[in-house]
């Protein structure tokens, strides 16, 4: 049943996504946003990765760690 739910938000979100773009908006950018992180996240549920095809939505690389001659997993006594 969960998947009918995700199968069905993520139809309903795409259509929204290629029907508004011709409709004028009050606030720009906010209900297309939202449609799409629902897109996302239901195909990301359903197993599919559609992140590969939008580079915003893609994890940035790790950060750096603050000391420059720490080694991974080395322990620092203060």
């Amino acid at each position: 049943m969960k998947r009918r739910f995700a199968w069905f938000f993520a139809i309903l979100s795409a259509l929204y996504l290629l029907i508004s773009v011709p409709i004028p908006d009050p606030i720009p950018f906010v209900d297309e946003a939202t449609a799409l992180l629902i897109f996302v996240k239901c195909m990301a549920y359903l197993g599919y990765d559609v992140t590969r095809w939008l580079p915003f939505f893609r994890k940035g690389r790790a950060g750096k760690t603050s000391i420059p001659n720490a080694k991974p997993g080395a322990t620092i006594d203060v």
